[in-house]
This record gives structure tokens, sequence and C-alpha cells, in this order.
């Protein structure tokens, strides 16, 4: 018997647009910390299942850091998962996993570098981000970046 067909998410559309808006990157053992200037840009692939997004962030008049991502719902489970790849050049082992719960997705993954807890809050054309991790050897999560953005287009 075949399963019915998967549906778009509306949830994935409410993402859909320009985002632009100032930030920071805290510390980290990638880098530096500094104020960030920064720009997403969410759109639905042809069917409106996944949500194709990049992400280029300025620091100091210089291209710093970019990324580009894959968003999608998993039709078995109804978790949310998050393909990532950005100019830190680590793959993704697996996908992070999560839910839309008040206005925020929050997504989670682990991998043998440690953890990462990634939040997008979404509030009518305001959206904020931040990103935080804890080291395989650490105790503690530690923030990696945070922003907030404002919806210039559709």
């Amino acid at each position: 018997m075949a399963s019915e067909p998967r549906r778009p998410s509306a949830e994935l559309a409410r993402l859909v647009g320009v985002w632009t808006g100032d930030g920071e990157v805290f510390a980290n053992p990638w880098g530096p910390a500094g104020r960030t200037t920064g720009e997403w840009r969410f759109r639905l692939d042809g069917g409106g299942f996944n949500l194709i997004h990049d992400y280029r962030e300025i620091r100091d008049g210089a291209n710093v850091f970019e990324g580009h991502g894959v968003l999608t719902v998993d039709p078995e489970t109804a978790d949310w998962l998050w393909f990532w790849f950005d100019t830190y050049g680590f793959p993704p082992l697996a996908p992070a996993r999560g839910g839309w719960e008040a206005g925020r997705l929050s997504l989670a993954k682990s991998t043998p570098r440690g953890q990462a807890r990634s939040v997008f809050t979404l509030d009518g054309d305001a959206l904020e981000y931040a990103v935080e991790i804890r080291l395989a050897d650490a105790a503690d999560f530690i923030p990696v970046s945070r922003g907030r953005y404002l919806r210039r287009a559709a």
C-alpha cells in the first residue's frame, strides 16, 4: 500500500524571504569574537517540501563566513531536519533534529567534536538566530553566535 504523499509544511514558508541584520560572534575554537552583519536567503524548492537557504556574514568589512542549508520535515517522525554546510568545512554526519514550539525552531546535533544547539526565533518580520556548542571535553555549552535579522523581501 502506497503511503500518503508528503505535503509541504506551512511552517517552512514562514521563513521564506531575505533577512538582513546585525549580530555577534563569540570567541570560539574556530575564530575570535566580533560584531557582524549578515544576510539569510530562504526559498522553497519546487515542490515546497524543503527550505533551501544561504547565509553570508561579514565581519570587519570582509566576507568571513558563509553557509548553505536545507530544512525539511521527516514524514515519519514529524521532526525537523537541518542539513548545514559552511566555510568551517565540517560536513554534516547527520542532520540536526528538532521542532517548532511557540515561534521557536530548536535544532540539536551531536558529532565526535561535541554537541551544537541552533535556535531560530520568528516574530513577524523579525528573526533571531543563536548557536551554542559544547565540545566533547567540555562540561557546559558556550555561545558561538547570535543575531537579529529583519525581513527585507518575501
